[in-house]
């Protein structure tokens, strides 16, 4: 998991670069070079949407049809010789001087097989009084002659701005059935005039005969139909066919197209493969624009672009920063779906100077081909020409200039933007320019949606204003296109994942090194956040487009959106307030330290110190002796009774070596301490009510070393006394001993636990700024970008909440809210034992794993056989008074003693075991 997350971040982000504009796309040195000037002969007239081709054995280009100034389809054919650079009209053989009906916005392309044809292709198109056309005609160009191509029934509906054609580096194919080399023309698209048919309705048509003057009526077709995905209806749009692959860009959905609807969608349907993609929108939304293959040869990595020029754009919904002014290519990676925007370098005129490049203006409907060696000019092999006839630019007027876009054989990135054929620097003009001083400048940015802003009524309407709308000044509607650079998206989306990635990888248990590592990462993520977010401020413009010029200056383009007012506040929440209220809680914790420390250190001190008194007393045996020649105390010292079985110990057990005490010495007692004490187990606490637990097995007065017992009668009476008071105790005590007490849950193996107040409330922050920010991003991803790229991130977002949930699933981090949550949730509830209040003695069964120091005790109740001494005052006030005795004389003499003693051993069944003598060592006698 750990090394797929780099993976996919960078994934991410290359779809996000990929999503705004691609500027490592290498193109070939691009100059635009008028021609019109340079032509001679009978000219075609201003023509829009004009069928074109190309012969490069009669080094001829063809226009056919088109419509004229007037909105008239045309049905002349001229000819210009590339040679001469002389426009003329055909001269066919007698008796085939039939051409095609007039017709505007017809498929078109070169139909080249062999010797058999060699024709150029018309389908379809507008015809008169605006009527779909269906038919098929061939052109001869060895003959100069229009022959009708004879079509088997069946074909698609009539229809004209059908995208499609041929590309004629694709070999011709022999066909089973139909004799002859074959070529497939691609038809998708257009309309009727009413409907509007849909891209992913694809329509090939396949030719095959023979085409000569002496057989004018062997060409057939035929047609079939194929349907690729669902993608939409599209006219007007620019398009061109790569190999088997059609490509469709701009456009309007509607059959009636003006540039308002004009779409920024585009895409590539294979027909080889049934498939098709459509790119992520980049280019300004354009209608008419003119669209061509990359023949450039220079490297294998031109095969798979397209240009596209030219076209018409609504100024005043968009800006383009005068790219298309500026004769700007766009270049389209058709099996990468990325844009590449270019501006190349114009026609220095005569004068060849720079500051005077002219570029072709924004039209519509041009006709455009392109061949794959120099189309004009003796040094053919230097470059990749591309031929742009007429137009209709966007004040109306229709044009005849011919522009020549020339690509020569070299490469350009935006790292190395000058080619080996810079030479000094000086553009050059006409058909023989060789690329001297040709450079390409990369665009940065894609256009941008637009953001409606208000509308704005005259101020002398007399009816009250609509709701949202200005009353004062101009009628006006108003469009604001907000544009930030590349960088803040990059660094915002990239400051976003890093935290997290840093966030997931913390709450994990890494090494120390690993910590430091991923803190560190996280820091980074956090300046590149704080960086994006001054690059917004710092980038941000506004680009209006308005119908009159004649508003008051525009505002601030600042927090104008509600994205940037929510990606502003959930930024100060994580970024700002986040860490100041992470850096006061350590000061506090810092600030607390030093108590913490004097305390520590204090109670270390008195350890020490009484460690070293141990050293100094000794643990011997003169020590324990010496107990005995101290002066008993001047009165008899009150003993307060313990609760539970403890308490049935006797004052007489202290008589029974009353012959060794009397030799105390009076004075003050003074408290002592046992050296060998075993290590305590119980954890209880007089707050806490006693929990009852099975008690120790052993109660068997045999277990006790039997010589032992004869030393000492009166300890013998006295241990049998207390051990028949514990056999008959059947019910519960009002207190339970402490020995009885259940060992709590040691805290430090508890896998998790909540953390402060103050960490809670911290935690719930952080949480609830990252996921504020994760909605931000999701939102602007679905509205302004592309799915693709908003699926992935989302992903992305609920890959790092899994994460979460598993590693608080694994109790990491311990101190979470989370962690301690599923904690409880898993662990059973405890269920404490109960004891039935019944006759029955005290259970003989095993006890738990927790009571294993119980196990081989001894007769004595208290296991080990001590408890922390209290004071004389103290009385357990939870539980209850405690009873004080005073010091008794005995009133029952030893022979009665001995009696009652034989008297109990008869009535029972006595096993002598020896056992090991436990010695107490007292520290500080005297």
């Amino acid at each position: 998991m750990a090394r797929s997350i780099p993976v996919f971040i960078f994934l991410l982000l290359s779809l996000a670069l990929a999503d705004d504009i691609a500027t490592n796309t290498p193109v070939p040195p691009l100059q635009w070079i008028n021609l019109t000037n340079l032509l001679q002969g009978n000219s075609p007239p201003p023509l829009k949407d004009a069928a074109i081709g190309y012969d490069e054995t009669s080094r001829s280009i063809i226009l056919f049809g088109g419509e004229s100034q007037g909105g008239f389809p045309q049905g002349q054919t001229y000819l210009l010789n590339l040679d001469s650079l002389t426009w003329d009209v055909p001269s066919p053989p007698s008796g085939l001087h039939r051409t095609p009906p007039a017709r505007s916005a017809a498929l078109a392309g070169e139909d080249f097989a062999a010797s058999n044809r060699r024709a150029f292709v018309v389908v379809g198109g507008k015809g008169s009084d605006e009527k779909p056309l269906s038919d098929v005609w061939a052109f001869d160009f060895n003959n100069e002659f229009w022959s009708p191509v004879s079509v088997l029934s069946g074909g698609p509906s009539a229809r004209w701005g059908a995208s499609g054609g041929i590309d004629p580096r694709v070999s011709p194919f022999q066909d089973p059935v139909v004799p002859g080399p074959n070529n497939t023309f691609y038809m998708t698209g257009g309309t009727d005039g009413v409907t509007a048919f849909p891209l992913s309705d694809v329509w090939r048509l396949h030719l095959s005969g023979t085409l000569s003057s002496n057989l004018p009526n062997s060409t057939s077709g035929s047609w079939d139909r194929l349907t690729i995905g669902s993608f939409p209806a599209r006219v007007g749009d620019g398009n061109t066919v790569v190999g088997q692959q059609i490509v469709a860009v701009g456009g309007c959905g509607a059959a009636q197209t003006s540039d308002s609807c004009a779409s920024q969608d585009s895409f590539v349907i294979n027909v080889a493969r049934n498939s098709g993609i459509s790119p992520a929108a980049c280019p300004i939304p354009r209608l008419g624009p003119a669209v061509t293959p990359n023949f450039n040869t220079f490297t294998p990595s031109f095969a798979s672009q397209a240009f596209m020029v030219l076209g018409t754009f609504n100024e005043s919904l968009w800006k383009d920063d005068g790219s298309l002014e500026k004769g700007g290519v766009d270049v389209l990676d058709i099996n990468t779906g990325t844009w590449t925007r270019v501006m190349p370098s114009g026609d220095p005129g005569s004068s060849g100077s720079l500051t005077l490049e002219t570029y072709p203006s924004p039209r519509e409907g041009a006709s455009i081909l392109s061949y794959q060696m120099g189309l004009v000019g003796s040094s053919r092999n230097s470059s990749a020409d591309t031929i742009v006839f007429g137009g209709r630019d966007a004040a109306g007027k229709y044009l005849s200039e011919v522009w020549l876009l020339r690509a020569y054989k070299g490469v350009i990135t935006m790292s190395d933007s000058q080619w080996d054929g810079f030479g000094n620097g000086r553009l050059q003009t006409g058909v023989a320019a060789d690329g001297q001083g040709v450079k390409i400048r990369y665009l940065s940015q894609c256009a941008s949606p637009p953001i409606s802003t208000s509308s704005v009524t005259p101020s002398s309407s007399s009816g009250p204003a609509p709701t949202g709308m200005i009353s004062p000044g101009p009628a006006v509607l108003e469009f604001q296109v907000y544009r930030t650079s590349l960088s803040h998206k990059l660094l915002a989306v990239l400051s976003l994942i890093v935290i997290q990635v840093a966030m997931v990888v913390l709450r994990n248990s890494i090494p120390f090194p690993f910590t430091y590592m991923f803190t560190a990462i996280g820091i980074g993520g956090y300046a590149l956040g704080v960086t994006g977010l001054a690059l917004a401020f710092s980038t941000i413009s506004i680009a209006p487009s308005l119908e009159k010029r004649s508003l008051p200056s525009l505002p601030s383009p600042h927090l104008r959106t509600g994205h940037g007012l929510a990606g502003l506040v959930f930024f100060a929440c994580l970024y700002v307030l986040v860490p100041v209220w992470m850096f006061a809680t350590a000061t506090a914790e810092y600030l607390r330290g030093p108590s913490r420390k004097r305390c520590s250190m204090s109670m270390a001190a008195e350890a020490v110190e009484e460690k070293s008194e141990q050293q100094t007393t000794g643990p011997s045996l003169s020590t324990f002796q010496s107990v005995h020649n101290v002066s008993p105390p001047s009165s008899p010292r009150p003993r307060t009774q313990s609760w539970g079985p403890s308490s049935l110990w006797r004052r007489s057990l202290e008589a029974g070596f009353s012959s060794d005490s009397d030799s105390v010495t009076s004075g003050t007692p003074r408290a002592f301490e046992v050296v060998n004490r075993p290590r305590r187990f119980r954890q209880s606490s007089g707050a806490t009510a006693p929990i009852e637990a099975p008690r120790p097995a052993s109660r068997s007065l045999g277990e006790i070393d039997w010589l032992l017992r004869r030393r000492s009668l009166n300890a013998v009476g006295e241990l049998d006394y207390a051990i028949t008071q514990a056999q008959n105790a059947r019910h519960s005590t009002p207190g339970t001993a402490d020995i009885l007490l259940v060992p709590e849950d040691d805290p430090s193996n508890i896998p998790a636990k909540l953390p402060t107040v103050s960490q809670i409330c911290l935690h719930l922050f952080i949480h609830a700024s990252i996921l504020g920010l994760n909605v931000v991003a999701l939102d602007m991803l679905w509205t302004n970008a592309s799915k693709v790229f908003f699926i992935l991130f989302l992903i992305w977002i609920i890959v790092f909440y899994v994460l979460i949930f598993l590693l608080a699933w694994n109790y990491r981090p311990s101190v979470s809210i989370l962690s301690t949550l599923l904690y409880r949730l898993r662990q059973p509830p405890s269920v404490q034992p109960t004891s039935e209040k019944s006759s029955t003695p005290l259970p003989t069964s095993s006890p738990t794993s927790r009571l294993t120091p119980f196990q081989n005790s001894g007769p004595y109740l208290h296991q080990p056989p001590y408890r922390a001494a209290a004071t004389d005052e103290y009385s357990g006030s939870h539980f209850g008074p405690r009873s004080v005795e005073a010091e008794e004389d005995d009133e029952v003499d030893e022979i009665t003693r001995q009696r009652i003693i034989e008297e109990e051993m008869d009535r029972r069944e006595v096993s002598i075991v020896t056992v090991p003598k436990r010695r107490l060592w007292v520290a500080n006698p005297s």
